[in-house]
C-alpha cells in the first residue's frame, strides 16, 4: 500500500526577519546620513533629538561587558525612546509638509 501524498501546509509563508537589534546602531546612522543628505544644515533642529536616540540605544543595548539595565530601568528607557522617536517623526513630518507646501522635490516623492 502506497503512502498517501503529503498535505499541502495551511501555514502562512514566514515573513521575512526583522533586523537584530544589534543592528539598532546601523540602523541610527543610516537615519542620520539620509537627514543629512535631505537637509543639510537645516537638520540642526534635529540634533538634540538624534544625541537622544544615540544615548538611548546606548543604555538599552549596552556593548559586551557592559552592565544592563535592571527591568523596570529598561522599561522607562524604552518609554523615554519612543518618545523621542515620536517627536522626531513629527518634526520630520513637519520639514515634509512644509517642503511639499512650496513646492520643493525630492522629499518624499516617490
Amino acid at each position: 500500500m502506497m503512502a498517501p501524498p503529503p498535505r499541502p501546509s495551511s501555514a502562512a509563508p514566514a515573513a521575512p526577519a526583522a533586523p537584530g537589534i544589534e543592528s539598532a546602531p546601523k540602523v541610527l546612522q543610516e537615519m542620520q546620513r539620509l537627514i543629512d543628505e535631505r537637509f543639510g544644515t537645516g537638520r540642526a533642529g534635529m540634533g538634540p533629538f538624534l544625541e537622544e536616540l544615540e544615548q538611548g540605544l546606548a543604555v538599552l543595548l549596552p556593548g559586551p561587558g557592559d552592565a544592563r539595565l535592571a527591568p523596570e530601568a529598561q522599561q522607562a528607557s524604552r518609554a523615554e525612546l519612543t518618545s523621542t522617536l515620536d517627536t522626531l517623526e513629527d518634526v520630520l513630518e513637519a520639514f515634509h509638509r512644509s517642503g511639499r507646501a512650496r513646492n520643493v522635490t525630492g522629499w518624499g516623492e516617490r
